[in-house]
C-alpha cells in the first residue's frame, strides 16, 4: 500500500504537476490567460472562455439564418510563426474543456503521440520493415488515428494504464489530482520565477551549444600552409 502511494507520486503526481505547469504558465506568458489567484480564478477564466465562444458562434449563427451580415472569420495565420506552439497548445487546452479533467485528456494525448512518434521512428530506422509500413496505408493509419486518438485522450483514466502499470486505480487518481492542484499553485504563486529561471537555463544550454559548435566549425578549416 505504501509502496504504492510512493509509486503514484512519483509517476503521477510529479508528471502532471510539471505539465500541468508548463501548459498554464506558457498560456499565461503568451497572453492566452489572465494571471489568477486559485483554481477557481482558473476554473472562472476557462467558463468565461467557453462562454465567448458559444455565443459568438450563437451569434454568427443566428445572422446567417436571418440573413443578416456575417462578419468573416478571421485569416487563418501562418503555421511556422513565433507564436505558433502557443496557439497551438492553447487551442487544444480549450478543446479539451481545461480543469482537471481536460488536462488529464490532454496529459493522456501527449503521451500517445510520442509513443506514436517513438513507434514511427523505431521503423525508420529498420529499413526491413519499410515495405511493411510505409506507404498508403501509412497515411490512412494517420488519419484515423488523428480521430481514435482524440477519444482515448477524453478517456484517459482508461488510457493511462495501458502506458504504466498501476496497482489501485483510485491512489493513481488521487495521486494526479494532487499533482494538478500542485501545478495550480505553482504558477499562481511562483510562476514568473520559476518560468524565468527555466528561460535562462535554456538560453544558457543554448549559447552552450552554439560554443560547441562554432568551435567544431573551427577546428575544421584547413590551416594556412607557409610556402
Amino acid at each position: 500500500m505504501f509502496g504504492d502511494i510512493i509509486r503514484a507520486m512519483l509517476f503521477g503526481s510529479v508528471p502532471v504537476a510539471a505539465f500541468t505547469f508548463l501548459v498554464l504558465q506558457w498560456s499565461i506568458v503568451s497572453g492566452r490567460l489572465s494571471r489568477f489567484d486559485d483554481n477557481k480564478g482558473l476554473e472562472q477564466q476557462f467558463k468565461d472562455h467557453k462562454k465567448v465562444k458559444a455565443e459568438a458562434k450563437a451569434e454568427r449563427k443566428r445572422r446567417k439564418k436571418a440573413g443578416e451580415e456575417v462578419e468573416p472569420k478571421l485569416p487563418k495565420k501562418p503555421f511556422f510563426r513565433k507564436d505558433a506552439g502557443s496557439d497551438l497548445l492553447h487551442n487544444k487546452v480549450m478543446f479539451f474543456g481545461g480543469g482537471f479533467y481536460g488536462t488529464m485528456a490532454l496529459f493522456a494525448y501527449f503521451v500517445i503521440e510520442v509513443d506514436e512518434i517513438f513507434e514511427f521512428l523505431g521503423v525508420v530506422f529498420s529499413p526491413g520493415e519499410w515495405f511493411d509500413y510505409l506507404g498508403f496505408d501509412l497515411i490512412i493509419g494517420f488519419i484515423i488515428n488523428s480521430f481514435t486518438n482524440i477519444g482515448l485522450a477524453f478517456a484517459w483514466f482508461v488510457t493511462l494504464p495501458k502506458y504504466i502499470s498501476m496497482g489501485n486505480g483510485w491512489i493513481w487518481l488521487l495521486a494526479a489530482y494532487a499533482g494538478y492542484i500542485l501545478g495550480v499553485k505553482l504558477v499562481s504563486q511562483q510562476g514568473d520565477l520559476i518560468w524565468g529561471q527555466l528561460a535562462a537555463g535554456v538560453g544558457k544550454g543554448m549559447d552552450g551549444i552554439s560554443e560547441q559548435l562554432a568551435k567544431h566549425q573551427s577546428t575544421k578549416q584547413p590551416k594556412d600552409i607557409d610556402e
